[in-house]
């Protein structure tokens, strides 16, 4: 978030629109699969921005292909929301992002797919148990995914996507 604390900040700067879509991916241990965002000091969902033209499950399926070279036919229902704002590379981003549930079998992740700057800022991944991501220190986002994900392991769908907040 851009705030008056930020170096960077500028009351009038417009942050750039960017719709992405995720993947909540739990494997059949009932983990779920996150990759360490060096620049933000988070991890997250595999997923991304949307190219020019895309839905975003089409987006949300592509950047899953890239960045876990699992190629998947079709996703869940989009579960979670999420609106924030945040700088990378310089630039203010307004993110709204959709969260699509996949649950797949236990598989060997490939990031053969990624391009050469993704590899540098999300050169991690790991997958986590609920228990993991609730005892543990680290920055996730969304920031309630410990609270939220145990509902969609034991099969809790919402009816309507839900506000992560940030």
């Amino acid at each position: 978030m851009s705030s008056s604390n930020d170096p960077d900040y500028d009351p009038s700067e417009v942050p750039t629109p960017r719709p992405a879509g995720r993947v909540v991916l739990i494997d059949d241990l009932d983990r779920v699969l996150l990759f360490w965002w060096d620049a933000l000091k988070i991890w997250i969902t595999p997923g991304g921005g949307l190219h020019p033209g895309e839905t975003y499950e089409e987006g949300a399926l592509r950047e899953l292909r890239e960045e876990t070279g699992l190629v998947a036919p079709a996703l869940g229902p989009w579960v979670w929301s999420r609106e924030h704002v945040f700088r990378w590379n310089g630039r203010l981003f307004d993110a709204r992002e959709r969260f699509f549930l996949l649950r797949a079998p236990k598989f060997q992740v490939s990031t053969e797919n990624m391009d050469p700057s993704e590899l540098e800022e999300a050169y991690l991944h790991r997958w986590w148990t609920a228990g993991e991501l609730a005892d543990s220190s680290e920055t996730f986002a969304p920031r309630r995914i410990a609270d939220l994900l145990p509902r969609l392991v034991v099969g809790e769908i919402p009816t309507e996507p839900i506000d992560t907040g940030a």
